[in-house]
């Protein structure tokens, strides 16, 4: 099966005005659509930014990534892979190649699935099974009383664990929000929290021990992902997990944190982490170590890679849905979430809804 051609969209989604400590405020996702024409089938795939860089993706996939694999068998997905990121290594190695490779392999898998006339989670490995989902919110701009209706909305929605944005500026606004929030759900429902990278390795430390009377479930992105070590004292010296992955954009990263045991919780997102097939692999070295795993971002896709994981504890329901873009949205059923049983990834975007967004 030979690739004939690739083709590409780029769109500007708007958000509602929400934002994280690493990040800053946020009201716009790029969204990069790539499609693989091969024999008569079509794959799909995607990218997504939070408001840079997207145009640049798509370059990178229209004019360096289409002259590598046109006329390329389809059928070696892996082996494409390799390719892409052997052609972008000066420039790459992670960063905004990670993610225009990952928006052809994504198509790649899709391809793949429709060619064997098996869903994702099949070809992957996987067996399908329902996974615990988790409301999640890009909140730290909220005010106390928007926070906690926005924890409300995910009870009512069946999660049974929720999570939600610290890295307020005073330490004691985070443990006031926290407290309240663990006050609002109770015992029984498990609550993560996640800093965005937006301390260093001292003030995470004192400010996750600060937060140890609420029983976070786990503590997500403490610090900058580049400091291996600094993970790793805090993994040893607080009492929760440290939850890492939708920064790391190459397989090797993960491996360091793994080695380090700098990480409790590996979370894996197919975009940002280079593709479904770096994907897979650091799923396969968080089974080996032991680690359970969980997903960032990416909901439909995660539904199935996950199920190729032994201990997946939860996806990640995000605040940035794609569901009014996607022509059959993710279903949610008393807090969980199943892969789609058609060929592929069973992701497609609604093109008549997208299109006022479409961007040069």
């Amino acid at each position: 099966m030979g690739i004939d051609r690739i083709t590409t969209a780029y769109y500007r989604l708007p958000l509602e005005p929400s934002g994280d400590a690493g990040h800053g405020l946020l009201d716009l996702e790029e969204l990069v659509t790539v499609a693989i024409h091969a024999d008569g089938l079509v794959g799909h795939g995607y990218a997504y930014t939070i408001g840079r860089g997207g145009r640049a993706i798509r370059a990178l996939v229209e004019h360096d990534l289409q002259p590598l694999l046109v006329r390329q068998s389809a059928e070696d997905v892996e082996g494409l892979w390799r390719r892409m990121w052997r052609g972008l290594l000066y420039v790459g190695r992670g960063g905004l190649a990670a993610f225009a490779i990952a928006a052809v392999d994504i198509a790649l898998w899709d391809l793949r699935g429709l060619r064997e006339e098996r869903p994702l989670w099949a070809v992957a490995g996987g067996t399908a099974r329902s996974i615990p989902a988790y409301g999640s919110g890009v909140d730290l701009p909220k005010p106390l009383d928007g926070l906690l209706r926005q924890v409300e909305g995910f009870l009512e929605r069946g999660y049974r664990a929720v999570k939600v944005k610290i890295g307020k500026p005073d330490p004691s606004e985070d443990v006031a929000r926290v407290e309240a929030v663990r006050r609002l759900v109770g015992d029984g429902v498990d609550l993560m929290v996640d800093a965005n990278m937006a301390w260093t390795v001292d003030e995470a430390l004192a400010r996750g021990r600060g937060l140890v009377p609420f029983n976070p479930f786990w503590l997500e992105e403490p610090t900058v992902p580049e400091d291996v070590e600094g993970h790793a004292r805090l993994a040893r010296e607080l009492p929760m997990p440290i939850a890492i992955g939708e920064s790391l954009h190459a397989q090797a990263e993960f491996e360091r944190y793994v080695a380090a045991r700098a990480a409790g919780i590996v979370q894996i997102d197919p975009v940002t982490n280079g593709g479904i097939t770096p994907s897979l692999r650091v799923l396969r070295l968080a089974d080996a170590a032991g680690l359970p795993t969980s997903s960032h971002y990416t909901d439909e896709l995660s539904a199935h890679l996950l199920c190729t994981s032994k201990n997946p504890i939860y996806l990640e329901k995000h605040a940035f849905a794609l569901d009014a873009y996607l022509e059959r949205p993710q279903v949610v059923t008393d807090g969980t979430v199943r892969p789609t049983d058609e060929p592929g990834t069973g992701m497609r975007f609604d093109t008549a809804a997208l299109r006022p967004y479409q961007g040069e």
